[in-house]
């Protein structure tokens, strides 16, 4: 990986966005799970994990070639996590709720908030590999919602 691309590309992105949003890049999670990109409400800032990046890149693709795009596609869907307006009241109600399909709904609606403002910034560059990832990332919620079983069941016949 080159530092120096991925930092042209998130000032890029940044660009494109006309957000002033602090981007840190690190290399790993500080937790056990595989997260790429985390937006903090409280700092109002981005963290990039690259080596993650570089990880779910290969497990997704098989590759490290689409990398630059997979940076920008989870940079642009972090963006969207930070200009959501309703990131406060949702986030607000996660912390509210109890049972686990109503947080699985609510997790939804703001991981499909975020790819809206993906979709709006950058999905003409690399249809494909937005819509892998961006439908990878759903992939979860969708499997966990019974509203969502016709729509889970022809993604993994396709």
């Amino acid at each position: 990986m080159n530092r120096i691309l991925i930092e042209d590309t998130v000032t890029d992105v940044l660009t494109r966005s006309n957000s002033e949003i602090e981007v840190v890049l690190e290399h790993l999670f500080p937790g056990k799970r595989l997260i790429g990109g985390k937006y903090n409400l409280d700092d109002n800032r981005i963290t990039l994990y690259l080596g993650v990046l570089e990880e779910q890149c290969r497990l997704l693709f098989g590759s490290l070639e689409p990398f630059e795009d997979y940076v920008r596609v989870v940079l642009a869907h972090e963006l969207g996590h930070a200009h959501d307006p309703e990131l406060e009241y949702l986030s607000d109600r996660l912390v509210r709720i109890r049972g686990k399909l109503s947080r699985t709904r609510v997790s939804l609606r703001l991981e499909q908030n975020a790819w809206r403002y993906a979709d709006d910034l950058l999905r003409r560059e690399n249809p494909a590999v937005f819509d892998t990832i961006m439908g990878y990332s759903l992939s979860g919620y969708y499997d966990l919602l019974p509203e969502y079983a016709d729509y889970s069941e022809s993604a993994t016949t396709a």
